[in-house]
């Protein structure tokens, strides 16, 4: 079998790996550092009190949940997903919240979105352009959604800079690399995207750069090996009996405090 980004065709994925994303996804939204890296930009938007936001890609809602959630805000977001399964998560979860009325999620396609010219003051896609098929027309589609003058923010990871620590290194290169072919399939995007939002259209105005490292003992990176190592095994690019034992490797190392693990992120921030 070979691998693709589940992430990318999430509507194949099975009731165990959604619910694995899910749980991903809202371990991410809480995560303390995750949780600056997203506020920080938000915050560098500009966003009026009434705007009305897009958020692409939301998966469980956890971006489109913050921006309904600021302090002062009277506005609307929008959130667009593929998964219907994770529309009607976002949903209950923005309701249990008490922003449900400052929130809508539509399940709908990035690359054509079903919404007016100029008609969202603010679109942010979070952790979204490293699985969509074609960045270029997703940040087009951006563009064209948004109002003159209207702030567009990209943040994910620079995941060609994803590395583990392991004993073994060309194990370690070899479950790299199979990690990023299930579960990323535009790598180096972040890489790419000043010249992508030229393209499109929008003018880069700010970017912020982080470098998120667990060393010692790990929960951020820790999870997300949990979370995606059992899609490697499935694809058949890493035998399941090695991705065990990488993944035990991983667990002892941050029970042990010699964990490492690390990824560059990147928040660019543009107008139309």
């Amino acid at each position: 079998m070979t691998a693709r980004d589940a992430m990318e065709f999430m509507n194949e994925q099975d009731e165990a790996t959604l619910q694995r994303f899910v749980e991903r996804l809202e371990f991410r939204g809480r995560d303390p550092k995750f949780v600056a890296y997203r506020d920080a930009y938000l915050a560098r938007m500009g966003l009026a009190p009434n705007a009305q936001v897009l958020d692409l890609g939301c998966g469980t809602g956890v971006v489109t949940r913050a921006l309904a959630a600021r302090e002062g805000f009277a506005g609307r977001v929008i959130g667009i997903e593929q998964s219907p399964v994770f529309v009607e998560v976002a949903q209950r979860l923005a309701d249990d919240e008490g922003v449900g009325e400052r929130s809508e999620f539509r399940v709908g396609d990035a690359h054509a979105l079903d919404l007016a010219d100029g008609s969202m003051d603010a679109v942010v896609a979070h952790t979204t352009m490293s699985h969509v098929t074609d960045p270029l027309r997703v940040l087009k589609e951006a563009a064209r959604v948004l109002r003159a003058g209207g702030a567009f923010a990209a943040f994910d990871g620079d995941y060609a800079s994803w590395t583990f620590g392991y004993s073994d290194h060309a194990m370690a290169k070899e479950m790299e690399d199979a990690l990023l072919a299930a579960v990323v399939s535009k790598p180096r995007v972040m890489r790419d995207m000043p010249r992508l939002l030229r393209d499109a259209g929008l003018r880069l105005v700010d970017v912020d750069a982080h470098a998120y490292a667990d060393v010692g003992q790990s929960t951020f990176f820790l999870s997300a090996a949990e979370s995606y190592a059992p899609l490697v095994a499935r694809s058949g690019l890493v035998p399941a009996d090695r991705v065990d034992a990488w993944l035990a490797e991983l667990r002892s190392a941050s029970e042990d405090g010699v964990f490492f693990a690390a990824c560059n992120y990147y928040a660019y921030i543009a107008t139309r």
